[in-house]
């Protein structure tokens, strides 16, 4: 523990206290999760019609209940206004478990709680602060979010899908019965992306693949780097005007990635280069590898996209069941004059 965390130890818990205190009356958890210096912090509130039971998670903003209740309660007491994301990281002392004689759980009573502090590992915190950021909010931007996409960085979460596995078999069913929060979901994976990019945290490829081959290599190096390294031979590909040169993009074998639905695309992406741009179809885009497996797969996945990406899909893609749109490959250098207009009778 810093020195200046022990001189404010007896305030801190004070503090906690009267703010533990004050939601308790309002009928709010609050929670503050403690990683490294960072703190972020959500609340739980509920409702009971009698017949059920609904918990509500929201990410505290900067004019949220939890904070202004904790904010208050530190002035009352003598700590600074920024006493949470300086004084009390630094009390935790970045153990599993609350050091400073801190119980890991609820103030201000176990029997009673209002406010939660606890030392959070990554695996707890980013899928919560994501679940926390479902909930529309006015006054949270990127910014109050940076500490969160820092540590899911840190914790190898780096890419969109890898952040659904993490946190959507929790929401699966819910999402199933609400269509507006399964949009909500995906609407935020793709945030989660470009927050990444903005603070710095996204992928980088250690090389800009000329050739499918070259984009599995990177894959099997980081399952993270599929999307990006496809697309960047796809740009390669599409300024590459010779067909000769485009057809050695086309035709080194790939190794397997290892991830069924990578490896389906590869194929497809295989084949539907060489059937749109006239090439000769890789022989090894027809190996068992790269044809995908029995589970259909939808990109975007959004249940309201899905019948015209039946349509739409064309066939290199549709024989491995993904289903996507008329272009799926199309990016900044796809050419304005291959582009397919869809439906094709219009």
């Amino acid at each position: 523990m810093t020195a200046s965390a022990h001189i404010y130890l007896t305030l801190v818990r004070k503090a906690l206290d009267l703010a533990g205190e004050e939601l308790r009356d309002h009928r709010v958890i609050g929670e503050i999760m403690i990683h490294g210096r960072s703190a972020i912090l959500v609340r739980y509130s509920w409702s009971d019609d009698g017949n059920r039971i609904e918990a509500d998670i929201a990410l505290e903003g900067r004019h949220g209940i939890v904070r202004q209740a904790i904010v208050g309660a530190g002035r009352s007491v003598g700590l600074p206004n920024d006493w949470v994301e300086d004084v009390l990281p630094a009390a935790f002392d970045h153990g599993p478990s609350a050091s400073a004689g801190f119980p890991t759980g609820m103030y201000p009573s176990w029997d009673r709680p209002g406010l939660r502090v606890l030392s959070a590992p990554a695996s707890l915190l980013v899928p919560m602060t994501f679940l926390a950021s479902l909930r529309p909010r006015d006054d949270i931007g990127y910014d109050d979010l940076e500490p969160a996409i820092r540590i899911a960085a840190q914790a190898g979460i780096r890419s969109a899908r890898r952040l659904k596995g993490l946190v959507v078999p929790s929401l699966e069913r819910k999402a199933k019965e609400d269509g507006d929060l399964a949009h909500t979901i995906a609407k935020r994976l793709s945030q989660f992306e470009y927050a990444l990019d903005r603070f710095g945290c996204g992928v980088v490829l250690n090389a800009k693949p000329k050739s499918l081959a070259e984009v599995a290599a990177l894959a099997r190096e980081d399952g993270d780097c599929f999307g990006l390294a496809s697309g960047e031979f796809g740009q390669a590909f599409y300024l590459e005007t010779a067909k000769a040169a485009q057809q050695a993009m086309l035709d080194p074998v790939p190794i397997p990635t290892g991830d069924a639905r990578d490896d389906a695309w590869l194929g497809a992406m295989g084949e539907h280069l060489a059937q749109r741009w006239d090439l000769e179809v890789p022989p090894w885009t027809q190996e068992v590898a790269f044809m995908g497996g029995q589970k259909p797969s939808f990109w975007p996945d959004e249940a309201l996209a899905r019948d015209i990406q039946i349509v739409e899909t064309p066939p290199a893609f549709r024989r491995r069941l993904l289903f996507t749109y008329a272009e799926p490959l199309m990016n900044a250098k796809f050419p304005t004059g291959r582009k397919v207009r869809m439906p094709f009778w219009q």
